[in-house]
């Protein structure tokens, strides 16, 4: 009788045991694929930044945007292609994206200044709310990831971060083409500026990093630190403050998306950081 409450119980044990082995399993490989889409849809959100700051010089008189605008729609499909897959083709959000991305494109060059910045920003936002809900799908939070604690402003506060200078980079572009700071230029300007300021002062500070990446992380805070100041100072120097914008749009273009690159270093690092915990 003993031996027979003895083997129950080992059999249980091994029962549970086999259960938790397997849900584990079962966690990581959920994990490991949401980090695969998760990297698509940022791609594709950053690819949408650049065509909704390419579409603002070129609605601003900039005809030299048009080849990197069809390029950049190219990069966009095939992208999309290999989003295709059984866990988006359902999903409001990325049905809504696609929709929103086919019939702005075939719009050409008929849209204003003002509804193409907005029509972009609204795709742009969708689509952070997709990575954000994708990661809580993929049970890529702090509550299953507890070596990096505040994993979840990846998702959403350096997202948002990022595509705050995204606008600056698109508005900065279209102002420094047309060569005209308007005051209502200058309100939304100022604003993403208090936007990219608490970046650095809060955002920056509240990401987690495992203990052997603290170097690299800091050296990828700094950097980006650095590059927001600078635009700030080209914003408010060669755009609000100028009596006459002259800065060229080409070299603000350039030094924005710079900027856009080292805050999208930082979220690869933290994607890394995932890979190494998982």
């Amino acid at each position: 009788m003993e031996l027979m409450i003895i083997v129950s119980i080992s059999l249980a044990v091994m029962l549970i045991l086999f259960i938790g082995y397997r849900k584990s399993n079962n966690n990581k490989k959920l994990q490991k694929e949401g980090l695969v889409y998760i990297q698509s849809i940022k791609d594709i959100i950053t690819m949408v930044q650049q065509h909704r700051g390419l579409s603002s010089a070129l609605l601003n008189g900039d005809d030299s945007a048009q080849h990197k605008l069809f390029v950049l729609r190219q990069k966009v499909a095939d992208q999309n292609k290999q989003l295709n897959v059984s866990l988006f083709t359902k999903n409001e959000r990325w049905c809504a994206f696609t929709d929103h991305w086919q019939r702005l494109t075939q719009q050409n060059n008929n849209s204003s200044v003002a509804n193409s910045f907005e029509q972009h920003t609204m795709m742009i936002r969708n689509l952070a709310y997709l990575l954000e809900d994708t990661a809580e799908l993929s049970h890529l939070t702090a509550e299953f990831i507890p070596q990096l604690t505040q994993i979840g402003y990846v998702w959403r506060e350096l997202v948002l971060a990022t595509e705050s200078i995204g606008q600056s980079r698109a508005l900065g572009t279209g102002i420094a083409a047309k060569k005209l700071c308007s005051n209502v230029d200058k309100i939304r300007l100022n604003f993403l500026i208090k936007t990219m300021k608490n970046t650095t002062e809060n955002t920056l500070q509240h990401l987690s990093y495992l203990p052997q990446e603290q170097q690299m992380h800091q050296n990828l805070v700094g950097k980006a630190t650095a590059n927001i100041a600078q635009l700030i100072r080209v914003i408010e120097e060669e755009l609000i403050q100028a009596e006459k914008v002259s800065v060229d749009n080409k070299s603000y273009f350039n030094l924005a998306t710079t900027t856009i690159e080292k805050m999208n270093d930082i979220f690869e690092h933290q994607v890394k950081q995932l890979h190494t915990s998982l």
